[in-house]
């Protein structure tokens, strides 16, 4: 998948999800270039696997995270290491659905690449091509922009609301989605 989808999709989807609200718009373009650095492996020659991977796209923005909330870091830097998790996650979880040639999840463990390219395609013809042609009813990456979108930015709704109860009274994370849902 290419930068500029990297860059405009996590901000379209931060947007759509109101992170805003609480969240400068600056913050926001400033992950979005980060998750687009991702994939400075393409320009500078390393192996794609060497950024495209659960150890920085994942492993990395939950210890900012962790770290974060363990030293009661300032609302906005909270917020700014959870976008982080969002965007960057997002780059490799998309680059897994758009076919060729995958993304190395487990690198440096393990250089095995892995790929969700399906479709579910019907035969068509068009007034400019009558000979039957395959058309796309649901892609791969089709999948999983919806599944992001489902998993990731929905639950963003309510990311503010269970940070304000761990500020306010000084709960776990896991303790203020408990207290949030109830």
């Amino acid at each position: 998948m290419d930068s500029l989808f990297h860059f405009i999709f996590p901000i379209i989807a931060a947007l759509a999800a109101k992170v805003h609200v609480k969240h400068e718009i600056r913050n926001i373009l400033i992950v979005g270039v980060l998750a687009v650095l991702i994939d400075v492996d393409h320009f500078v020659g390393v192996e794609r696997a060497t950024f495209h991977n659960v150890f920085i796209t994942l492993l990395l923005p939950i210890i900012i995270i962790i770290l974060a909330f363990s030293f009661r870091a300032k609302y906005s830097f909270k917020g700014f290491s959870i976008l982080l998790l969002i965007f960057l996650s997002s780059h490799t979880f998309l680059d897994l659905f758009s076919g060729s040639p995958g993304v190395a999840l487990l690198y440096p463990i393990s250089n095995t690449y892995y790929s969700l390219e399906f479709g579910i395609t019907v035969p068509m013809t068009t007034k400019f091509a009558p000979s039957i042609i395959e058309g796309y009813i649901i892609s791969s990456l089709g999948l999983g922009i919806l599944l992001y979108l489902i998993i990731i930015v929905l639950p963003c709704l309510f990311l503010d609301d269970i940070i304000e109860i761990m500020e306010k009274k000084h709960e776990s994370f896991r303790k203020a989605v408990k207290q949030f849902f109830r």
